[in-house]
């Protein structure tokens, strides 16, 4: 009785190990999946809100990113498809976008995640639009970038954008110069 005993909770021991280390794995593969997916919505998502935002095209692709919601609610896409932009005078032919993901996370039950992120657009190229050559001027103005907490929801099935929060913000260095962008702190 002594080693029948011994064996079942030998058995018994060998399986809760077993058990937990299982589930630690199925953990790990939902966060790193669930994450994986945040980054591409992330990066995809927030250059293409900044091509709209300086090239007014293509603004229907942005629902594949960001919820109606969020889209019905930016102060700055709505800006620059009203032809409110800083950049409505210019056609835009080219810029450098950098996107840098400082923190995401993602519970593999949750449907939410929570990131910050630090947007910039160092170079902007392209010339002014024909009819208003003699009204503005030929340099095209820097890109305000910064700082943002990002919140992210699982909807139907796939992660978008439901909200964003500028913490601060980053003002662009003079094309002159090689300093680093200003970063100022947004209340």
């Amino acid at each position: 009785m002594l080693y029948f005993r011994r064996f079942v909770w030998f058995i018994a021991k060998n399986l809760v190990i077993l058990c937990v280390i299982l589930g630690m794995l199925a953990c790990g593969f939902f966060m790193a999946m669930n994450l994986s997916n945040i980054y591409v919505v992330l990066e995809d998502g927030m250059e293409k809100r900044v091509d709209v935002m300086l090239t007014r095209q293509q603004a229907e692709e942005l629902n594949k990113y960001f919820s109606a919601d969020f889209l019905l609610a930016d102060p700055a896409l709505a800006g620059a498809l009203n032809g409110q932009s800083a950049y409505v005078d210019y056609n835009i032919t080219d810029y450098d976008y950098e996107l840098t993901i400082e923190k995401a996370w993602a519970w593999p039950w949750d449907s939410y995640a929570n990131c910050t992120v630090v947007e910039r657009v160092p170079s902007i190229s392209g010339n002014v639009i024909a009819s208003r050559r003699s009204e503005v001027s030929s340099r095209i103005p820097k890109w305000v970038g910064g700082r943002y907490d990002i919140t992210l929801a699982k909807l139907n099935g796939q992660w978008k954008i439901v909200g964003m929060r500028q913490v601060t913000v980053l003002m662009e260095a003079d094309d002159n110069t090689e300093e680093l962008p200003t970063e100022i702190l947004v209340p």
